[in-house]
C-alpha cells in the first residue's frame, strides 16, 4: 500500500484532542472523538492491506499477526513496564490491586471488558486509572482476531458476498450502538466491540470502494474533503460528555474521517494541512503518545490534592511527546525493522512480555496489592472498612422498590433512614443500637439521588423512587423517627475533589429536566429546597420526628490516599488527618445548605444533627480522632465516624 502523509497527519488530529480532553482542557470538550478517528483509520489501513494481499494471493495470517505484534506490543510493553514500576512505588494497596487486575486484562487483550465492569469512561475514578485508555487497543485487537480470518475465508469461498457481509455487520453494529446509547447499557456501549465494530467497518467499506466510482472533479473532491475536516473539527470542539456516545452522533466524526481519507491527497487543501512536517511527526509518534499520556495524567491526579491546573496538564503533554518520541525512535522503529528483528524474535519477545505482565498482574491481585510496601501504617487501614453498602441500598442496576426496602434488626420498626448514600451510612450502626430495645429500622436509601419530590430531574428512576419512598414512609405507622440525610452541596454545586482548594460551581440546572432550561439558577436552587422542605413537612404531618443531618465535612481526597505516604520511600501520611481541611472551606462550600437548614424551626418534632460539632475544632476539620479513622472515602463516614455522630449528635 502506498504511503500517505496526510493519513499520518490525520492521526495527529485524532491523538492531540484526546490528550487535551483527558487533561481537562475545556475547549476540547469533544476530544474523546479522537478514538473514533483512530478506529476508522485502522479499519481502512488493515482492510486495504488485506485486500491488496488476497487479490495477489499473498495473504498470510502469520504475516498479519507478525505485523500487528511488531506494531503494537513493543511500545505497549515499555509503557506497561514503566507504569507498573510507578504503580508499585506510588499506589495505595487497594488501588494497586485494581491496577494489577487491569494489567492482566491488557495482557490478554480484554481490557475493554475489564473497564466496562469496573467503571464508566467519564467517571471521575476512571481518570486515575493508568491503563484506562487501553480499552480502545483491546477493541482493535478483537477486530484483528476475527476480521482477517473472515476476509480470507470469504475471499476463498464466498468472494461476492464479502462486501455485502461487511455492510450487514456495519449496520447491525450501528443499530446496536444507537439502541444501547438510549438505554441502561451506556458503559457497555462505550467499551465493547459489538457497538464499536461499525466504526472500524466504515474504514473497511471505504477501503473496498473503487476509486472509479467516486467523484473525480477537483472541486468536488476538495469540497468533500473540507466538509469531512469540518465535521471532525466540529465534533472535537462542540461535542461534550452530555451527548450520548457512541450513537448516531458518532457518525459525524466517523463520516468526516471517511471523507478526508477518500477525498484528500497531498495536493488538496486538507491534505496539505495534514502533510505539514510537524503534524506528520505527531502522527508518526501518535501510538506511543497515546500510550504514554494516560499513565502520566493518572498519576498526576492520583498524587495531587485537588485537580491539577491546565498548566500542569500542558506540561504533562509536553513530557508525553518527549517520551513518545523516544519510544518511537528506540522501540517502535527497531522492532518494525525485519532486518534487525526476525519473526521468531518478535514472537518470542511477545510471548515473554505477555507472560511477564500476566504474572506481575496476578501477583498484585493475589497478594492484595503488596500491602506491606509502605511499612507499618500510621493509621489502622482496617478502620477504612465502610459501613455496609449492601443490597439494602438502591441505585443503578440494584434498584430496590421502597415497598421491598430492608428493615432490621428489631421486630418493632420505630426508626427510618431516608435519603441518599449519606443516609445509608447511618443505617447499620443505628440498628445495632436499637436492637437492645427490640426496636428496628426501615432502610430507604438511594445512592446519588437528590430530594426529588415534585422536582423534574433527568434521572427519572431517582424521582420515581423518591415519591414512592416518601409515600411508603408516611403510611408506615410504627415509624416514629426519621433521619433525613442528603449530600446537598454535591447536587447543587458538584464534587469538591475536582476543584479543591477552590469551591466547585457546577450549574445545577444540568441535572434538571429540559422544562427548566430557561429558569434562572437561583430559581432552580429554590425548587431544590422546596422539594426538600416538602419531604420534611409531609413527614412531620404524618406524625414523625425528623432528624435532619447537616452537611458532613468533605475531604479533599479519598481517605485511603490521604493516609498512604506519597511513595514507598516515605512513612508519613500524605495529609495531616488532624487538619485535612479548614472550617472556612466547609462553610464556604456549604453556606447555602446551612442557611436553608437553619431556616427550619427546630423543636420537639424537628431536630438537627450537626457533624461539625464533632468533626471540626480550632478552625479545622479532621478525618481521624484518637488515631481512629472516621471516613471511608472523601465524604462518607465509616463505622467509627458514624458512631461518634450517633453518640454526640443523637445521644442515642
Amino acid at each position: 500500500m502506498q504511503y500517505r502523509r496526510e493519513i499520518d497527519g490525520l492521526r495527529a488530529v485524532a491523538v492531540m484532542p484526546v490528550l487535551m480532553f483527558h487533561g481537562g482542557i475545556e475547549t476540547f470538550s469533544g476530544g474523546f472523538v479522537g478514538v473514533d478517528i483512530f478506529f476508522v483509520i485502522s479499519g481502512f489501513l488493515i482492510t486495504s492491506i488485506i485486500l491488496g494481499e488476497v487479490r495477489q494471493d499473498k495473504f498470510s495470517i502469520i504475516n498479519f499477526y507478525e505485523r500487528r505484534a511488531r506494531r503494537i506490543l513493543p511500545a505497549l510493553s515499555l509503557v506497561l513496564l514503566a507504569t507498573s514500576v510507578a504503580a508499585f512505588i506510588f499506589m495505595p494497596p487497594e488501588i494497586y490491586r485494581e491496577f494489577s487486575q487491569s494489567v492482566v486484562s491488557v495482557s490478554v487483550f480484554m481490557s475493554n471488558f475489564f473497564f466496562f465492569l469496573e467503571t464508566g469512561y467519564f467517571a471521575q475514578a476512571a481518570e486515575e486509572m493508568p491503563l484506562l485508555h487501553t480499552w480502545s487497543l483491546a477493541v482493535e485487537e478483537q477486530y484483528y482476531v476475527f476480521f482477517p480470518v473472515m476476509v480470507a475465508l470469504m475471499w476463498a469461498f464466498a468472494r461476492k458476498a464479502l462486501f455485502s457481509t461487511i455492510l450487514i455487520i456495519t449496520i447491525i453494529s450501528l443499530l446496536i450502538c444507537e439502541y444501547f446509547s438510549t438505554g441502561d447499557y451506556k458503559d457497555a456501549n462505550f467499551f465493547l466491540i459489538f457497538s464499536r465494530a461499525w466504526e472500524l467497518f466504515f474504514g473497511s467499506i471505504i477501503a473496498y470502494i473503487s476509486a472509479d466510482k467516486l467523484p473525480r472533479k477537483t472541486w468536488q473532491r476538495e469540497g468533500l474533503s473540507i466538509l469531512g475536516f469540518v465535521m471532525i473539527i466540529y465534533s472535537i470542539f462542540f461535542f461534550d460528555k452530555s451527548i450520548p456516545f457512541p450513537s448516531f452522533y458518532t457518525l459525524i466524526p466517523v463520516v468526516g474521517t471517511c471523507l478526508v481519507i477518500v477525498f484528500s491527497n497531498e495536493h488538496s487543501i486538507v491534505g496539505r494541512i495534514l502533510s505539514l512536517r510537524a503534524v506528520v511527526f505527531i502522527g508518526l509518534i501518535s501510538y506511543s503518545l497515546y500510550l504514554w499520556h494516560q499513565p502520566i495524567f493518572a498519576f498526576l491526579r492520583l498524587k495531587s490534592i485537588g485537580l491539577p491546573g491546565d498548566e500542569v496538564f500542558l506540561s504533562a503533554i509536553v513530557v508525553s511527546i518527549i517520551l513518545a518520541s523516544i519510544s518511537w525512535k528506540w522501540v517502535e522503529a527497531p522492532f518494525r525493522d525485519k532486518k534487525r528483528m526476525s519473526r521468531a524474535t518478535i514472537f518470542k519477545c511477545s510471548a515473554a512480555s505477555i507472560a511477564l505482565f500476566l504474572s506481575f498482574g496476578l501477583a498484585g491481585h493475589f497478594y492484595n496489592g503488596f500491602d506491606g510496601r509502605f511499612g507499618v501504617p500510621a493509621y489502622n487501614k482496617e478502620d477504612i472498612l465502610l459501613v455496609e453498602r449492601d443490597e439494602c441500598m438502591t441505585g443503578g442496576e440494584n434498584y430496590l422498590k421502597p415497598v421491598d426496602a430492608c428493615s432490621y434488626d428489631g421486630d418493632n420498626i420505630t426508626w427510618a433512614v431516608f435519603g441518599d448514600s449519606h443516609s445509608n451510612m447511618l443505617a447499620r450502626p443505628l440498628a445495632e443500637r436499637l436492637v437492645d430495645n427490640n426496636e428496628g429500622i426501615l432502610h430507604l436509601s438511594y445512592s446519588g439521588c437528590m430530594p426529588a419530590v415534585g422536582l423534574k430531574i433527568k434521572e427519572k428512576a431517582c424521582a420515581d423512587w423518591s415519591v414512592e419512598a416518601l409515600n411508603h414512609l408516611e403510611s408506615h405507622e410504627t415509624v416514629e423517627n426519621v433521619i433525613l440525610a442528603y449530600r446537598h452541596s454535591r447536587y447543587l454545586y458538584g464534587d469538591q475533589t475536582l476543584t479543591y482548594p477552590d469551591v466547585p460551581n457546577v450549574d445545577f440546572r444540568e441535572s434538571l429536566d429540559e422544562d427548566y432550561a430557561v429558569m434562572s439558577l437561583a430559581d432552580a436552587h429554590n425548587l431544590y429546597w422546596q422539594s426538600f422542605e416538602e419531604i420534611v413537612d409531609r413527614l412531620r404531618a404524618a406524625g414523625k420526628t425528623v432528624h435532619i443531618l447537616y452537611p458532613v465535612p468533605e475531604l479533599p481526597i479519598d481517605i485511603e490516599k490521604a493516609i498512604t505516604p506519597f511513595s514507598i520511600f516515605n512513612r508519613s501520611p500524605l495529609l495531616d488527618l488532624d487538619k485535612v481541611t479548614t472550617l472556612e472551606y466547609y462553610l464556604e462550600r456549604n453556606q447555602q445548605a446551612i442557611d436553608r437548614l437553619n431556616a427550619f424551626e427546630f423543636g420537639d418534632q424537628l431536630k438537627s444533627i450537626i457533624p461539625t460539632e464533632i468533626l471540626c475544632a480550632d478552625e479545622h476539620c479532621f478525618a481521624a480522632l484518637d488515631k481512629k479513622i472516621l471516613y471511608r472515602d472523601d465524604n462518607h463516614l465509616n463505622i467509627n465516624g458514624v458512631n461518634e455522630l450517633l453518640d454526640l449528635a443523637l445521644n442515642y
